[in-house]
């Protein structure tokens, strides 16, 4: 019980808060308003990380960006605050107790990722816009903080690999129902279908990617119940689901999203041959080499193509516009990209321009005989469109190998899972990680969205699973303790066996 001071200082002090607060109201002031607020987003963050990191996977696909221009920057509400603050919580408790687990640090996807973030860092120091590039490295920090280095403590629990999954896809499921009920009014033309997803997806490429990243996840849990311990009442939502993404992916009309759909499917019969990582790495070679034999015959036969993505094309004729490269001017357009990046890298092969700031300097790299009815002169709208040749022009050499490293060593890691997996949960879960991102790398050769939370969250926390079941499910000889990765107050600690029940 509060005695009689401690009642009075109480209500002294919240008295003087709401006399102080409807002062500043009068003001037009509602800083401190957002006291409360803010005193409960650090009690969560204290005792209730996990669920933090809960409510952010589910407020991403649903977040909507706010441009703050007293700053001269973006930010997506309310995910990415919440991001922020467990981002300056985690590594404020890790200088302080230098709790974390060895295993991850050593990790071969670990090392990648931390080498990618090295690199990033050292390439906005020799920025030619430092202001651009550090703002880009911090944005990256974040989501990789918060999940690939908590999420991978997080799913040491299995019940929260599967928490993630479920509550992304869920909040992903709301977004792709709004957007195809605006669509629908529009008796879906594709046209409109760029503009659909606003604002809660501000480009229909990045709201089709994440959809065809997500897919795998809701079609095993669909197929494989028993596997993965789920009741009839989940497999029956995560039919719905899958339902209503194949629906989204269809009338986004992003070919890039249907390429990595089919690279997905592609993939998924190689893990079922089982057929080895390095047969695929010889494979894939003797596939480069006739491709590059045979460049000029791909080519005019691709030339020749003259099917175009127009409004009222059927699904066929847009499909086959994929590779029409003369008249296409999306991929026209995409190609003009593509070679000012290159020229950009020869410029500037090394240390590269510095992350992001290929639109604000491409313009002067285009060629005319390139330009496109879609090229603007100004050259400040968009990206490279591409997670490969855009890091080559920003951050030279080293930056599209630290992307291109993270990609195989992810590859050989989920392999490894897939085939000599103790048991079918380890197998099918790599699988699901694995097939998500090679829908989103295949898809990263046409498009640029890691800079946006809405891709980054699901490809970092995919990453994050194949880790985490590498280091604690794969490695560990007893799979049988049920572990809660949280305890009595809420804190992260450090299970020694996780849960694969």
């Amino acid at each position: 019980m509060l005695t009689l001071k401690q009642n009075i200082g109480f209500y002294f002090v919240l008295l003087a808060y709401i006399s102080i607060n409807c002062v500043l109201y009068m003001y037009d002031n509602m800083l401190l308003s957002l006291l409360p607020a803010a005193i409960f987003m650090i009690w969560l963050l204290i005792y209730h990380p996990s669920k933090v990191i809960f409510f952010i996977a589910f407020a991403t696909p649903l977040s909507i960006k706010v441009t703050l221009k007293s700053l001269g920057l973006g930010i997506n509400l309310p995910s990415e605050p919440f991001m922020i603050l467990m981002m300056v919580f985690f590594w404020l408790k890790l200088f302080l107790d230098s709790g974390y687990d060895k295993a991850i640090w050593k990790h071969p996807i670990t090392i990648v990722i931390i080498f990618n973030l090295a690199w990033i860092f050292i390439t906005a120091c020799f920025s030619v816009m430092p202001i651009v590039s550090f703002k880009f490295f911090i944005a990256r920090f974040w989501f990789t903080t918060c999940f690939y280095f908590i999420a991978v403590i997080l799913f040491k629990n299995y019940k929260n690999l599967k928490a993630f999954i479920w509550l992304f896809c869920a909040a992903l499921a709301i977004s792709v129902i709004y957007t195809l009920r605006r669509h629908a009014a529009q008796l879906f033309e594709q046209t409109y279908s760029t503009i659909a997803p606003q604002p809660f997806f501000m480009d229909h490429g990045v709201y089709a990617a994440v959809i065809a990243l997500m897919l795998p996840a809701m079609l095993f849990f669909a197929v494989k119940r028993k596997e993965f311990g789920l009741s009839l009442w989940h497999q029956f939502f995560a039919v719905i689901i899958s339902f209503i993404f194949i629906v989204g992916i269809i009338f986004s009309y992003t070919r890039a999203a249907w390429i990595g759909m089919g690279a997905g499917a592609v993939f998924f019969i190689i893990f079922m041959l089982r057929i080895r990582f390095g047969t695929l790495l010889f494979f894939g070679a003797v596939l480069l080499g006739i491709l590059a034999f045979y460049q000029t015959q791909i080519y005019f036969k691709l030339e020749a193509n003259k099917k175009v993505s127009e409004t009222r094309s059927g699904i066929e004729q847009h499909v086959q516009s994929i590779y029409n490269i003369s008249t296409d001017a999306s991929n026209t357009e995409r190609i003009n990209r593509w070679h000012s990046a290159l020229r950009m890298f020869e410029e500037r092969p090394f240390l590269g321009w510095g992350p992001n700031t290929y639109m604000f300097k491409y313009s002067a790299f285009q060629l005319s005989n390139e330009m496109t009815i879609i090229s603007v002169r100004s050259g400040t709208q968009g990206n490279a469109h591409s997670e490969y040749i855009g890091p080559l022009a920003e951050e030279g050499v080293l930056g599209l190998l630290s992307a291109v490293s993270l990609i195989f060593v992810a590859l050989l890691k989920a392999m490894q899972l897939i085939y000599k997996g103790k048991n079918p949960r380890i197998r099918f879960t790599a699988m699901i990680a694995i097939l998500g991102l090679i829908t989103y790398f295949v898809h990263g050769f046409l498009n640029d969205y890691l800079d946006q939370d809405k891709a980054a969250v699901p490809v970092f926390a995919f990453m994050a699973i194949i880790t985490a079941l590498d280091i604690y499910y794969q490695r560990n000889k007893n799979e049988e303790n049920d572990v809660e990765l949280v305890n009595d107050h809420g804190r992260i600690t450090p299970p020694t066996q996780p849960d694969i029940q």
